[in-house]
Formats: C-alpha cells, structure tokens, sequence
C-alpha cells in the first residue's frame, strides 16, 4: 500500500468517527404561563409605547432626554457596542480570501565556502547562461507581485464563526436598551421621589405654622391661668420636633437631586420638575399583556437569546475542527536579481498555484477538549436564558402585587387624612372653650402630620411602582427604534 492510500484511509477513518461526536440540541422554546393569573391581565400591554408616549410630563422628559444624550454607562456601553460591531465585520471578513500584497528588495552576501556561494560561483561558469543571467554578488532580490490564501468553508465553520459574532452584536444592542431601560426608570423614579419630598416640605410648613399658632395659644391661655407651662413646653416640643423633621426632609432632597444630576451625566443644579397634585400619570386600568410578550421586548431576555445564539454556533465551530480543512493558495508576480529586469523582462515573471488538506491526528483530545467546553458553555446560556425568562416573570407578578395593594392602601389613607384634618379643626375649637386638654391638639396634629406625610409616601410610591411595572414588562425603548438598530 503506497503513501497515498494510507493518508486518503486515514481521513475516512477521521471522518467516520467525527461524525459521531453528534451535535447537541436545546429545546428553547420555554413553556411559561399563558397569563399572569390575576385580575389585570389584558391582551394588550401598555409597554407597547415609547417612553416618550408613556410619560407625559413635559419636564420629566427633558431630564430623560439629557440623561440618554449625557450619561456616562450609556455612552460606554454604546462603544461596547462598537467592539461588538467590529468583531462582528472581523467573523464576517473569515470567510473572505485572503489577499495580500508582496514588495520587496534585498541585498545577500554568500559566503565563498557555503553551498550557496559554491553552487552560484560555479553556475555562472555554465554555456546555458547568456551574459545577463549570471548571478551577481553581492547577489541582490528584487520581487513585486501578490498571494492568497482561502480556506474552504466545506463544513461551515467561518460560516458558524459569522453567526456567532452577529448574535453577540445583536447581543450588545439589547444589552444598550436595558441600560438605557434601566436609566428611564431610574430617572423618573428619582424625579417623582423630589416631587414626594417638594410635597412633604409644604406639608410640615403647613403644619409648622398651624403648630405656632397652637404654641402661641397655649402661651394665652397660660397668662390668663387657663392653662399649664406643661402644656406650653409640649407645645414647643412638637413644633421643633416638626422643624426638625423639614430639616431631615430638606436634606433627604438635597441627596435625591444631586443623584439624580449623576444620572443626568450634568453639573446643572436647580432641576425642573411639576408638584404632585399636578401629576397626571396614574392610569384608570393597568394592561399587562400576556407572559409571552417578555419575550420580544425584554431586553434582557433578548440579550439572552442572542448569548444562546452564539453558543449554538461556538459548538458547531468546535465541531467543525474535527474534520479536515482544504485550503487554496497561490503567489504571482515579477521576480528579479537587477531591477531594470523586474518588469521589461516577460521572464521575471512567476507563479504558484496549489492547494492543500490538513487533518487533524494526533491533537484529538485538545479539539475534544474544546469541544465539550463550547457544548458547556451552551448549556449555561440555556440556562441563563431560562433563568432570565423566570426572574423576569416573577418580576412582573411582584410589580402588580406592589402596585394593586398599594392602591388600595392609598383609597384608605385618603379617607384617614380627611378625618384627621377634620380632627384637627375640632380639637382646636374644643381646646379653645375648654372641652379639650392640649394633648388632644397635639395627638391630633401629630396623626394627621403623619397621615398626610404617608399619603405622599405611599402616592411617590405609586408612580415609582408603575415606572416598575412598565420597565419590568419590557417598556421604554420603542420596537422601531429596536428594529433599526439589529438590522
């Protein structure tokens, strides 16, 4: 048996048992609910709209507007998605020839006792050679010409390499909208935070001048004997106590704007933002949609998808370096020892075509190796994948959780801080005739403080669970603006 036989034998035999190897398959279509299983599910979902529809508050858009445009994660994630896209024109490129470009000169000296300098001495002696053709020495090079080299994508592995680096760019686009998601809502969750906190402030000046006036009545009362200095000193407890409290309230405002002026990416002080009782923003009936609809606008689930993506195509390219790869190449151009040579001369030109088979042998575990670590890492991105479409489920169920009860929360301490307010008015008439002692004032102003104070609370608390909400069901960033950025 020649040489021959015995290598076009040993292919077959590498072959056969390549394709052994088999191919792993995930089933990635997840079986999720068909709803959420409560009262608000809907067909259509409101994260179907743009941020810019679903927010109506002029000023909060224009603070949304400026962090896109400014902040300092966007904009390094946005160049990360430059890498991704120019790793992605790299996978492309793979499956292109390769072409390059020879020019070249050099000089070379033989030595007289080498077998180059021999043989050149004693060609130049021969009858075949006209005067032009003996070699000089120095002997000098001269060559001008171009080479290729193209690998044959015969089992797709340049083919898989390019699908990889796609899903990894579309990848990265979706990882840009969930930090750009993720900025929406945390913008607009600090802002309507200010807007609590502008609220709480006006509530204790109230209050705190409702407490000076009760201060100075019991003051009145005092030098006309009708009341205590115990009385009094209560009085003035309770109203530094409140001032105290603006304090505190003024503070906790102050962190709030200079947190939001970070994710703004701006030195600009002073932020613009309406009052809360101007707030439009809390809608008659909440849509949800359905459980599927996670699917496409997530982007964090589309971020995960695309990472499976890519590593189905990594196991196909581990696959692929199992079998043999053919390769072309070949090198044309003008070759010469004098330059005046290297072009008038029809002889000076040269050429080499070929082509060639590698297969691996003796490097099977190695390729094994990889292989097993590309099908691993497509299971962990199976499972990521799968991980992410639960979290985010469960996400949404806990955002209409917080966002029902606190509604209903809301109704009630509505109707608490009428009565308060109510009880306020009482116990000030009474104290004043006499038919109530001060700490009916004080209890009184303190509860309804505290009621008006949470009603804010809980109101802030509201808005922000709907910004929750509509990020959690994939909202902020539009399907268009999507669609033209993975095309």
């Amino acid at each position: 048996m020649n040489r021959r036989n015995i290598v076009g034998g040993a292919l077959i035999v590498l072959m056969a048992w390549s394709c052994k190897t088999g191919e792993i398959t995930q089933d990635q279509n997840l079986k999720i609910p068909t709803d959420y299983g409560v009262e608000k599910d809907s067909v259509e979902t409101m994260a179907a709209e743009n941020w810019s529809m679903f927010f109506e508050d002029e000023k909060l858009k224009g603070l949304i507007s400026t962090a896109l445009e400014n902040n300092q994660d966007i904009l390094k994630t946005m160049e990360r998605i430059q890498i991704a896209n120019a790793q992605m024109i790299k996978g492309k490129q793979g499956m292109l020839p390769e072409l390059n470009l020879i020019a070249g000169a050099s000089q070379r000296k033989f030595g007289d006792y080498t077998m180059d300098g021999v043989g050149n001495y004693d060609t130049n002696f021969s009858d075949n050679l006209t005067e032009d053709q003996k070699i000089p020495s120095p002997y000098k090079n001269f060559i001008l010409g171009g080479e290729f080299s193209w690998e044959l994508d015969i089992w797709g592995k340049f083919n898989n390499r390019k699908k990889a680096s796609v899903a990894r760019w579309l990848a990265s686009q979706q990882a840009a909208n969930m930090a750009k998601t993720q900025l929406i809502a945390n913008v607009a969750k600090f802002y309507y935070n200010m807007v609590g906190l502008d609220e709480e402030i006006l509530i204790l000046k109230k209050n705190i001048s409702y407490q000076e006036i009760a201060f100075n009545l019991s003051k009145d009362l005092k030098e006309s004997g009708k009341e205590t200095q115990l009385a009094v000193d209560q009085f003035e407890a309770q109203l530094l106590n409140s001032k105290s409290l603006l304090i505190q309230k003024e503070r906790e405002l102050r962190s709030v704007e200079i947190s939001l002026m970070g994710l703004l990416g701006s030195y600009e002080d002073g932020l613009n933002r309406t009052t809360l009782s101007q707030v439009d923003f809390v809608p008659e009936i909440i849509q949800i949609g359905v459980p599927a609809d996670l699917l496409q606008r997530r982007p964090d689930i589309r971020q995960a998808e695309m990472a499976l993506e890519a590593s189905k195509a990594d196991v196909k390219v581990a696959k692929a370096a199992f079998f043999p790869s053919l390769r072309l190449f070949g090198t044309a151009g003008f070759n010469a020892f004098e330059f005046s040579k290297l072009f008038l001369s029809p002889a000076s030109t040269f050429y080499e075509a070929g082509a060639g088979l590698v297969a691996p042998i003796f490097n099977r575990s190695q390729i094994k190796a990889t292989y097993n670590q590309a099908k691993s890492s497509q299971k962990i991105a199976f499972l990521d994948y799968e991980q992410t479409v639960l979290n985010a489920y469960l996400e949404v169920l806990d955002m209409v959780n917080v966002y029902s009860t606190l509604d209903e929360q809301l109704d009630l301490k509505t109707d608490e801080v009428l009565v308060q307010r109510r009880s306020i008015s009482n116990a000030n008439t009474m104290f004043s005739v006499g038919y109530a002692n001060y700490l009916d004032v004080i209890n009184s102003q303190n509860r309804a403080l505290e009621a008006e104070l949470d009603y804010v609370a809980l109101k802030t608390q509201k808005l922000q669970s709907i910004v929750d909400l509509y990020r959690a069901l994939g909202g902020s960033m539009s399907q268009p603006e999507q669609q033209d950025e993975t095309s």
